[in-house]
């Protein structure tokens, strides 16, 4: 029995070292956006008619990790992509989310954004 548990300790440790060496250099990390961003499905794709807190929150902390013109460059990229992705995406809720959050992510959340001419960093509000 002690053999098993330190096994399982061993590997939890492996796999904390190995989450902790993926962690991008930047602070922004697009599949880490994606996966928070999740939570706002329900408002982008249905008739859900506000966002919910939780997406709020994950709008606010995805703005927060793109700290940086780069990183606020590459947020827009990837939301970009993400837009193109997303099937049965609402463009006017996508648009309007992080006014709703009270949120300035920099940039609109659009298909069509050209992530290229973010010129200076918004602010966090709310």
């Amino acid at each position: 029995m002690k053999r098993v548990s330190t096994s399982v300790l061993g590997l939890a440790v492996v796999l904390l070292v190995t989450i902790a060496a993926m962690k991008p250099v930047s602070g922004f990390s697009c599949v880490q956006a994606k996966l928070s961003l999740l939570t706002c499905l329900p408002f982008l794709t249905t008739n859900q008619e506000s966002p919910s807190s939780v997406c709020c929150n994950a709008v606010r902390n995805v703005r927060a990790s793109a700290s940086t013109k780069p990183e606020l460059r590459e947020a827009c990229d990837c939301l970009k992509a993400t837009a193109n992705e997303t099937p049965n995406l609402n463009k006017d809720k996508a648009v309007q989310l992080p006014k709703l959050c009270n949120v300035d992510v920099g940039f609109s959340i659009s298909k069509d954004i050209d992530c290229s001419k973010i010129s200076s960093l918004a602010r966090i509000s709310g």
